[in-house]
């Protein structure tokens, strides 16, 4: 996804995840992890019959209620921004805010990976969350969001309950196994579904 490019908007920045699951045919499950939850469910939305889930998401484009908590942990460094809009990481401080709980080399693999993150251009497509089969799914030590937040927005603004999980923002590096287990167990509920 062109996440770099402040000229892309939300409909050139899901192109590829649609070119990837266009010959998909049944129950598929659509997984947006942090910002990428707004696109998320724009591929659940086009592709009918999937299973959206938001693990440990930011929910940007959907307007939290007035009453909703805090949504990001209290001093999270934020990282600057360049002249094109874009957040930029220095390497070291990402893995300070973002990756602590993972092994020191790993940490560093992935801040290494980071690339400069620029808001989509336009509006959001969509005047609200689709109404497709929906899951959230937060971790208890997420460095970045607010665990009040997230639990409050499944509820209040999904009208769901969230799936509590341990660890930090990236339980697909922290705990793989554990993460896989419970997408394929939400896959298979909501195929039995279908």
């Amino acid at each position: 996804m062109p996440y770099g490019d402040p000229k892309t908007g939300y409909e050139e920045r899901i192109h590829p995840a649609l070119q990837a699951v266009e010959d998909v045919a049944g129950p598929l499950v659509v997984v947006g992890h942090s910002v990428s939850s707004g696109y998320a469910a724009l591929v659940a939305e086009a592709k009918p019959g999937s299973l959206l889930v938001h693990l440990c998401p930011r929910l940007g484009p959907f307007p939290p209620p007035s009453d909703a908590p805090d949504t990001f942990r209290k001093d999270f460094p934020f990282p600057p921004r360049n002249e094109s809009g874009a957040m930029v990481w220095d390497t070291d401080r990402a893995i300070d805010a973002m990756y602590p709980r993972l092994p020191p080399e790993t940490g560093r693999a992935l801040a290494e990976r980071l690339r400069p993150a620029a808001p989509p251009a336009g509006e959001y497509p969509l005047a609200g969350h689709p109404d497709v089969p929906t899951v959230l799914v937060y971790a208890t030590d997420d460095e970045i969001f607010e665990p009040a937040w997230e639990r409050f927005m499944a509820r209040e603004l999904l009208g769901i309950e969230p799936i509590e999980i341990p660890g930090g923002h990236f339980p697909m590096v922290e705990h793989p196994e554990a993460l896989a287990e419970l997408l394929d167990r939400l896959a298979r509920e909501h195929a039995a579904l279908a």
